[in-house]
């Protein structure tokens, strides 16, 4: 503070000048009052500034994260990259895997592959014929009229259910595994994870196995087992990641799975290659009547 009359400096806190004795109360209020006015001025005149500042950059943030988490699934690349990078690729995706539509989506996608793979399988398996002779050994040719001996809409219909049923399947055993343990698996979850699971099954069995094997039999065992083996890793690493389970009950709940899969898959196929049997001695026995 100033004082009045000599205009010597003094500490706010003063009552009378230290050089010339004169008093500052009044001088010391009214420096007080003006200060404070300055200060309030300043205040209301900056804080304005703050949320404008500001606003445009929470805008721009909650922007990117709704386009983030509504954006939809590229399924073509999914389906790729879960080839190269399966454990990265599924958790860049896994907030848009827990979306029911997506992960039916998806289902439904591995499903019409599997099940074109199976139609060109029959498709090849039919027009292409063997032949075996003691001179040339075994030659192929190619026979497009048989064709029509294919039943079209059976071997699309039933094969569609039949993998439909397989991933299902999966998802059922895993999601009631996971109440036995008291663990909480979403059933959407498991769906994504059964059908992204079976992925390398259907490149390397459906795909490359019957392209291969047409070059070299033993390529068609190797691509089909490579397949297998990549689905069940890819399948146990993402259920247990879910679960987070730990040790031997690690252990014990995947032997549970894997076994009630195994046998219930292998009482499917005995039920039908029983029945196409049966029903391949039927047109024999027609042929006699």
């Amino acid at each position: 503070m100033n004082c009045s009359n000599c205009g010597t400096y003094n500490n706010p806190q003063s009552k009378f000048c230290i050089k010339c004795g004169n008093t500052l109360n009044t001088d010391n209020l009214n420096q007080a009052h003006e200060l404070n006015q300055n200060v309030n001025s300043q205040q209301n005149y900056q804080q304005p500034a703050q949320p404008q500042m500001q606003q445009p950059i929470n805008n721009v943030q909650t922007t990117q994260a709704v386009n983030i988490n509504t954006s939809p699934l590229n399924y073509l690349m999914y389906l790729i990259a879960i080839l190269i990078k399966p454990f990265q690729c599924f958790k860049e995706e896994e907030g848009k895997l827990n979306n029911g539509k997506t992960s039916i989506i998806l289902t439904l996608i591995v499903t019409v592959v599997m099940t074109l793979s199976n139609l060109i399988q029959t498709i090849l398996s039919t027009v292409r014929v063997a032949s075996y002779s003691w001179t040339d050994g075994y030659t192929y040719s190619w026979q497009w009229d048989n064709l029509k001996n294919i039943k079209w809409l059976e071997v699309i219909g039933k094969n569609f259910l039949i993998y439909a049923g397989i991933i299902l399947a999966i998802t059922i055993v895993f999601y009631l595994g996971s109440l036995v343990v008291k663990k909480q698996l979403s059933f959407i979850k498991s769906l994504s994870i059964s059908a992204t699971s079976v992925i390398p099954a259907v490149c390397g069995a459906m795909i490359l196995s019957p392209i291969l094997g047409m070059i070299w039999s033993p390529l068609s065992m190797v691509f089909t087992i490579i397949g297998l083996v990549y689905s069940l890793i890819i399948m146990y690493e993402f259920m247990n990641n879910e679960l987070s389970l730990e040790k031997d009950k690690k252990i014990y709940f995947n032997l549970v799975c894997f076994g009630i899969l195994i046998i219930a898959g292998y009482y499917a196929y005995m039920k039908l290659l029983m029945s196409s049997v049966t029903g391949g001695l039927d047109n024999i026995l027609d042929l006699f009547k």
